[in-house]
């Protein structure tokens, strides 16, 4: 094989599992393109997630929002869920109602430190959120989401929002040299970072990175790419190649062996998704490498069938990773912004084998060090049928973009 054919194979196959390095350059001739909010609710949102670096995580498959925070004083939603399907008053992680337009909420039992962060107002509770698109294609939708667009149909460039917020952001053309502005804690990179070139994506950063292959193919490569360094793809290969060294030398070590990160806080990392890539996320941080945006990917939400089950580990790990995250930053007295999000929710009917379809509207969260938080957000536009996205589905009352405003 020639090597320039091998360096271009190389560029896109070499990072895997240990370490997913984004591809991609500069954003010559691209328009500054940025999030909008309405003017009432631009003053929330700009208090809720402003300061540190802006984490999502990303709920795969479709979240059941109507599952997490349930309106059980409704009888249109008593009526379209059967009891295997919801849970009861009695049984609420919350024992006063959380009120939004005149309809009472209550935590999912699962989610009682998802109720300890809202009571401490360190989280928003945003039950209606989602893209206007009527589509209910996991894939079309979550493109839509990770490109920060409104539909496929009208694309202001190619790029993930991530990454062009990044790279475009205030007139910036790039990031600082030797900076990480953009990480994913998870084995593959999102779609909202591409177009990078200074970001890596590791689930599980405990050990530090390892270069699939071992030191010596490693090394073979960068030869390679240094000897034909003026080819396109030896010149990404040696950014992303710095890129993982560069995180290598800043964590902490003992003998040359990475130590793993423990929280500053009372409550552990959950090791399960997406405590894993939240842990990552803060030992990124406490590197200092200039973190400005971070994505974490948590799936199994597609819940078509057993959902009482499934979805009540999914909430579970979801709510305690959350809260380890925060005592975390809290008692490194680090600033941070985070939202949880999903690309729809699930339809309000179950289904006969007690699951939910695809539906439109969902609950979105956001906490961090200076969040306004113990409160609802949006507007509620209720279960009756009329009411209803198609007559079936929970509407959208607030773009996702606006939970994204100045991200």
């Amino acid at each position: 094989m020639k090597r320039r054919t091998f360096l271009k194979a190389s560029a896109t196959s070499t990072l895997s599992a240990a370490a997913q390095l984004g591809l991609g350059g500069m954003y010559a001739g691209i328009s500054k393109w940025s999030f909008a909010a309405s003017p009432e609710q631009a003053n929330i949102i700009n208090k809720s997630i402003n300061g540190g670096p802006l984490i999502v995580v990303f709920l795969r498959g479709g979240a059941d929002g109507l599952a997490i925070l349930s309106p059980l004083d409704d009888p249109n939603f008593l009526a379209a869920r059967p009891p295997e399907m919801r849970f009861t008053k009695e049984k609420a992680a919350n024992s006063a109602p959380i009120t939004l337009d005149g309809t009472n909420f209550y935590w999912h039992p699962a989610a009682a430190p998802l109720n300890q962060l809202f009571s401490n107002r360190r989280l928003i509770a945003w039950p209606t959120v989602g893209i206007k698109d009527e589509t209910r294609s996991h894939f079309e939708a979550q493109e839509i989401i990770e490109r920060g667009i409104q539909n496929l149909q009208t694309l202001p460039d190619s790029f993930g929002w991530m990454a062009r917020q990044v790279y475009l952001n205030k007139g910036q053309i790039s990031p600082k040299v030797n900076s990480l502005p953009l990480f994913a804690g998870s084995n593959t990179m999102p779609r909202a970072m591409q177009g990078a070139n200074q970001v890596l994506a590791v689930r599980d950063l405990q050990g530090g990175i390892s270069f699939q292959g071992g030191q010596a193919s490693l090394k073979a490569i960068q030869t390679l790419a240094e000897v034909d360094n003026n080819h396109p793809a030896a010149q990404t290969m040696l950014g992303n190649f710095a890129s993982l060294e560069q995180v290598n030398n800043a964590l902490p070590k003992t003998d040359n062996k990475v130590l793993p990160y423990t929280s500053s806080g009372q409550v552990p990392y959950p090791d399960t998704d997406p405590g894993v890539g939240l842990r990552s996320v803060a030992r990124i941080m406490q590197t200092n490498l200039g973190l400005q945006y971070a994505w974490v990917d948590y799936g199994g939400w597609d819940t078509h069938d057993a959902q009482p089950g499934r979805i009540n580990n999914q909430i579970e790990r979801l709510s305690k990773a959350l809260l380890a995250f925060d005592e975390d930053m809290r008692a490194q007295n680090k600033d941070y912004k985070l939202v949880v999000m999903t690309e729809f929710g699930r339809r309000l009917i179950s289904n006969k084998s007690n699951g939910t379809d695809h539906g439109h509207g969902s609950l979105a969260l956001i906490m961090g060090s200076q969040v306004a938080g113990g409160r609802m957000m949006g507007r509620w536009p209720g279960l009756e049928t009329n009411q209803l996205d198609r007559g079936v589905d929970l509407a959208v009352t607030t773009d996702y973009l606006q939970l994204l405003k100045n991200a």
